[in-house]
């Protein structure tokens, strides 16, 4: 089960989390961890804003903008999200369930 943080909001309830299409969003936008540790103001919006497409495409970034405001805890929430879309990254290199129908691959040479 991916991680996910869900919150409610002028009672509207919200979830954020990554999957592998909002995870490439982000990185097409040049977020990486780096960057955002090298340049927060920038980059810490472009995060949060990208936690909320997989569950509310479409939401307004002042919106956004507006909860991030509100919410307490910000170094903790953005560590969970941060956790999540590590969780999703690393999916591309999950091995197949089950041997019927996966291939194999060899070295040549």
């Amino acid at each position: 089960m991916a991680t996910t943080v869900s919150f409610d909001y002028k009672n509207v309830h919200y979830t954020l989390g990554f999957n592998r299409n909002t995870v490439v969003t982000l990185e097409q936008q040049g977020f990486s961890v780096e960057a955002m540790e090298n340049k927060p103001n920038l980059y810490v919006p472009v995060f949060f804003y990208g936690a909320f497409a997989q569950y509310h495409r479409g939401i307004k970034r002042n919106l956004v903008e507006e909860i991030y405001e509100k919410l307490p805890d910000k170094r903790g929430l953005l560590r969970v999200l941060l956790e999540a879309y590590a969780e999703t990254s690393n999916t591309l290199f999950d091995e197949p369930e089950g041997d019927e129908g996966n291939l194999t691959w060899e070295q040549n040479g």
